[in-house]
């Protein structure tokens, strides 16, 4: 073999060993996202993703202890809470509670409900006396000093006013169930997290770790019944099992196309082929992805394996061609050419959307086809020689009894039954019925969903997904505008719209509002009704307070709230029960700097308009590919070919539809994908090659792909599914449609020439 000869191999050996170096090296520092909502195509206000991203909720998570009584479940509590976890913080409720109620007792005279300052502003003092003295005279004990430093107790009446953080007592380490109840006891524990619960190595680790505790609590105390709720167990789940599909559906897919190579072959030497086909091209497509991709998706690497099922295909063409010899190979890979640039084409739409999984899955597929055609081209007129390869006798006798089975149907009866088919197909796509949510792309397990819902419940903690945005300049404007929201709020509440809502502002009055609360106070305190209550109680009235509580010298979980972004501070009203028409969103939206925030809608609005979009350039490609057929192939075969696979590509949408009952992007995303898989087998039909090779070449390409992407099917995530049964819908219509291609068209396209 002369030196040119031998360097096709050597370069390709060479940029495989390089890859394999790139990967080793960049694999260990990869972060692997599993959050879906990363994925996802987002709101288009730089802010808003700002505050998505700085949003904390996503690192807390609660454990919930029942089944046992009190004093068992306080020991199991204080048992977990003394084996640390590193990036896990258990809180500590009691005493946040008391720090909060030590920094009220510190600043006394400065907070003051809705309806006492309403009553300090229209000079109802009487009616402020009588509430003093009914606390006086009432059980709860005051706060100390609260006679001296806020003699009408407003600071009093305002922490009891305060909604309640949980439905259970507070203790120092967790909430429980109050002394007396006769329901079942429970215990609430709340924990922060110092990790990202997507970082997949750091999530995963620390869930395993809090599992193994768990374990051991209900081996110590076999009737203890625990629930969980967080971000970290769902984002767990849904990474674990991406992983678990990843490798299983392509482990098995190697498995079953290596099966097919041997049972079609009985050779050593294909079976290594194509194992060199698929592993550079994986390489390739891996290494493009994290070249390009900071924090690449572990869902995209599950539509990734369907890599497998298509750079087979390029295997199947160029052994069966090598075969017959370099001068038949030469022949084939124009068409084979042809079909990576439709498929290329097909992905490279994915690119431009602004849909991040997407385009995760576009770059590992675009680049790994190149490396599977650009190995096949390389090696494989090189590696096997001509008459080399023994095909199965059976599968040349199968192939030729379903070539002839085609070639003896008549023209007319295959022409008029495509037009019939077009014809009534017309008809049910129009009746198609699409779902954007985004809800649909990833599902956590039941058990988990009831286990977050009875947790929730309990901790009074169902925040609703929408949410409301005061931005202003400074911390105090926040608190001013939040503090405006509140009749409006309290409005909507009474009308049932509302069930509750958490604002800053509740716990910590602006300055602003403090400043006015003093001047109101000392003219209160000259009155005559609160003179006569003070000269009662033998106190002197109280001067002004100078010193103001503001947000740096404020400690509560709800500063969590108000999150500073690159130009301003944005302050968040969390919202449960949220039932508001969308008629009173108006007189909320039409304050200065007040949003009103609802990112599932607004992404499922995203993915709608993507769909729309993904539609007009599914029709745009099939224009396109019959201009480009018309060029190639000539009249007959371009019309042929369209007509094959709009019938191809309608009929897996109408098949998806009756198994899905609604299809999603994603399902337009397979119609694409589709159209180039079935382009690639009208090509080959018309290309005037020998057609038992053709057959062969075909049916093992058609059985690999639909084995590829049938196992996507049976996917845990909606998405996947849904994807994986349309393509392997249309790639099944299509090799049943392909053949017929060669009744009405063969003969023009030789006439034309081939590609």
């Amino acid at each position: 073999m002369s030196w040119r000869a031998k360097l096709p191999p050597a370069l390709w050996l060479f940029t495989t060993a390089l890859l394999v170096l790139y990967l080793l090296l960049k694999l260990p520092g990869t972060a692997w996202n599993s959050n879906i909502t990363a994925a996802m195509p987002g709101t288009a206000a730089p802010w808003q993703q700002q505050l998505l991203q700085q949003n904390q909720s996503s690192r807390h998570l609660s454990l919930m202890l029942s089944g046992m009584p009190l004093a068992e479940l306080r020991a199991a509590a204080a048992a977990l809470q003394q084996q640390p976890l590193n990036k896990l913080h258990w809180l500590q409720p009691g005493k946040m509670l008391h720090q909060l109620q030590q920094q009220y007792q510190q600043h006394q005279a400065l907070l003051a409900s809705p309806a006492a300052l309403q009553q300090l502003q229209s000079g109802q003092y009487q009616a402020l006396v009588d509430a003093a003295w009914q606390r006086l005279l009432g059980p709860a004990p005051l706060l100390h000093g609260a006679l001296q430093q806020d003699p009408l107790l407003l600071t009093q009446q305002f922490i009891e006013q305060q909604p309640q953080i949980s439905a259970l007592q507070p203790r120092q380490a967790w909430f429980e169930t109050a002394a007396g109840n006769t329901d079942q006891p429970v215990i609430l524990l709340y924990a922060n997290l110092s990790i990202d619960p997507f970082d997949r190595s750091a999530a995963s680790a620390l869930a395993l770790a809090l599992q193994q505790q768990l374990q051991q609590l209900q081996q110590q105390w076999p009737a203890l019944q625990l629930a969980r709720s967080g971000v970290l167990f769902h984002a767990v789940h849904a990474a674990d099992n991406a992983a678990f599909e990843m490798q299983f559906y392509g482990t098995i897919s190697l498995l079953a196309i290596l099966l097919l190579l041997w049972l079609n072959f009985s050779s050593i030497k294909p079976l290594l082929l194509a194992l060199a086909v698929l592993s550079f091209a994986t390489l390739s497509g891996l290494a493009a992805v994290l070249w390009l991709i900071p924090q690449p998706h572990i869902l995209a690497l599950v539509f990734a394996t369907t890599l497998i099922g298509i750079a087979i295909d390029y295997s199947f063409h160029g052994m069966l061609a090598a075969n017959q010899g370099r001068h038949y190979f030469s022949a084939m890979l124009p068409s084979l050419a042809l079909g990576l640039l439709t498929t290329l084409l097909g992905y490279f739409t994915l690119t431009v959307l602004p849909f991040a999984l997407l385009n995760q899955v576009a770059i590992f597929m675009c680049a790994g086809l190149i490396a599977a055609f650009i190995s096949v081209w390389l090696l494989f007129p090189l590696c096997i020689a001509p008459q080399s390869l023994k095909v199965n006798q059976r599968v040349l006798r199968c192939c030729a009894a379903i070539s002839h089975a085609y070639a003896a149907l008549p023209r007319n009866i295959v022409l008029g039954s495509a037009l019939v088919s077009l014809v009534l197909l017309a008809g049910l796509l129009s009746q198609l019925r699409f779902a954007d949510d985004v809800r649909l792309f990833n599902q956590s397990p039941a058990a988990l969903l009831a286990e977050e819902q009875q947790v929730r419940t309990l901790g009074k903690q169902q925040w609703d997904s929408r949410f409301i945005v005061v931005l202003a300049d400074t911390a105090q404007q926040v608190l001013q505008r939040e503090t405006a929201l509140q009749p409006l709020l309290q409005q909507w509440q009474q009308q049932g719209w509302l069930s509750g809502w958490q604002a800053l502002s509740q716990q910590l009055p602006a300055q602003q509002q403090q400043d006015l609360l003093q001047q109101q106070l000392q003219r209160a305190y000259q009155s005559g009704p609160v003179q006569h209550y003070l000269a009662q109680l033998q106190l002197k009235p109280p001067p002004a307070i100078t010193q103001r509580l503001l947000p740096d010298n404020f400690a509560s979980p709800l500063l969590q709230q108000m999150l500073p972004l690159s130009e301003q501070i944005a302050g968040v009203i969390l919202l449960s029960g949220v039932a508001v028409p969308q008629q009173a969103l108006a007189e909320l939206t039409a304050m200065p700097q007040v949003y009103w925030l609802d990112p599932i809608a607004d992404t499922n609005k995203v993915l709608a308009q993507l769909r729309q979009q993904l539609s007009q350039w599914l029709l745009l490609a099939l224009v396109v590919t019959l201009l480009i057929l018309l060029w190639r192939r000539g009249l007959a075969a371009a019309c042929g070919i369209t007509l094959m696979l709009v019938i191809a590509v309608g009929g897996a949408l109408l098949l998806s539809q009756l198994l899905q009952q609604q299809l999603n992007i994603f399902n337009l995303v397979a119609a694409l994908l589709v159209l180039a898989l079935a382009l690639d087998y009208g090509v080959f039909f018309t290309a005037g090659l020998n057609k038992a090779g053709v057959y062969q070449a075909v049916m093992l390409s058609a059985l690999t792909s639909c084995l590829a992407f049938g196992l996507l099917s049976f996917s845990q995530t909606p998405a996947v599914a849904g994807f994986g049964f349309t393509v392997f819908s249309g790639v099944a219509l299509a090799a049943l449609l392909a053949p017929l291609l060669t009744v009405v068209s063969v003969k023009e396209s030789k006439s034309c020439g081939t590609l």
